[in-house]
């Protein structure tokens, strides 16, 4: 599931990869996902204008709170297993 919050930011619940193809189906390029140190916390696209975000959600993301999208980000699903298996 692709998620976006109402700053703009999207991601998936499932995978990167999830996510990089409903980014290139809604016309984002690949070089603009944010990855964790390149300045950015989180792995995610920024939508940014009202037309993106609209044409987001007219394809199926959904939108969520910041912290709901973050609670719920495919990486976060990811960390939390790399720990149990730490």
């Amino acid at each position: 599931m692709i998620l976006t919050d109402f700053m703009g930011h999207m991601t998936s619940t499932d995978s990167a990869e999830e996510l990089h193809v409903f980014a290139k189906k809604i016309g984002l390029k690949r070089e603009w996902y944010q990855t964790p140190g390149h300045g950015e916390e989180h792995a995610h696209y920024d939508l940014t204008t009202t037309r993106m975000k609209r044409k987001a959600r007219m394809n199926g993301a959904v939108e969520v709170g910041p912290m709901e999208l973050v609670k719920r980000a495919w990486w976060k699903k990811w960390n939390h297993t790399f720990r149990k298996t730490i």
